[in-house]
């Protein structure tokens, strides 16, 4: 498929869920009047827009009791949290040359029915984001074969591993992103998925702000090598995203 129907395609499983959204947004207001009596976060929606909107503010709890709720068989709160991360599967799909919007859809459609939010409670937006590129991964050998890339991008990074918000819309500071990204970079040295020396170079690429050319002049090797390396070390923790996202 060209990229010109990739992303043909894409747009329309995009309108498509669009038009289911507003279809289950005019039909289901009794059940959400049922979650809003059982769950204080919710108590003030009447609507599954008003939910979303309040999962932007909330995301935690929000995004908690839905999965509370797919847990005990409710495929319409899955479908909820779907809506609430299809921005963010956008942006991600669109930067990503080999895989579509359906295979991110997909992915996080599975990654949400198997959500284990009695050990995950924290960061859930992000943590859906990490398992499904992890299964994305596994499912389409990233960077198996063709042209090394440095990947994911440090937007990409950010968006796996940033505080963000549903929309995709960073809260916060910049140096909050920074934070983070150095977390999830001492996770995977702590659980050993990549060697120290990889470590400190993607911690100066994606917490640092490097370019792959200054991060080559500082560590003495070629912008080839720092290509190599990033793209091995980034395609292993996406092959580790859910015990990267636990130690995180």
């Amino acid at each position: 498929m060209s990229s010109a129907s990739h992303r043909q395609h894409g747009s329309g499983i995009i309108r498509a869920l669009d038009q289911e959204w507003c279809e289950l947004a005019r039909g289901c207001s009794g059940t959400v009047i049922a979650w809003a009596e059982r769950h204080p976060v919710l108590a003030q929606c009447e609507s599954l827009d008003e939910i979303v909107a309040v999962a932007k503010l909330q995301s935690d709890p929000v995004l908690a009791v839905l999965l509370a709720e797919v847990s005990a068989g409710d495929r319409l709160a899955g479908r909820v949290v779907l809506q609430a991360l299809i921005g963010r599967m956008v942006r991600m799909a669109q930067r990503d040359p080999r895989s579509s919007i359906a295979d991110y859809l997909a992915a996080l459609w599975y990654a949400i029915s198997n959500y284990p939010l009695g050990r995950r409670p924290v960061r859930i937006a992000a943590n859906l984001s990490m398992d499904t590129l992890g299964t994305v991964s596994r499912e389409r050998r990233w960077l198996g074969r063709g042209d090394v890339r440095l990947w994911p991008s440090p937007e990409l990074f950010e968006e796996l591993v940033g505080p963000a918000g549903l929309d995709g819309s960073p809260i916060g500071s910049a140096p909050l992103v920074d934070v983070e990204a150095r977390q999830v970079l001492e996770a995977s040295s702590l659980l050993q998925l990549i060697d120290e020396p990889d470590v400190a170079l993607l911690r100066s690429i994606y917490a640092n702000g490097l370019t792959g050319a200054q991060a080559a002049r500082q560590f003495r090797i070629s912008a080839t090598t720092v290509r190599v390396r990033c793209s091995k070390a980034v395609r292993r923790l996406a092959a580790h995203a859910i015990e990267l996202a636990d130690a995180a």
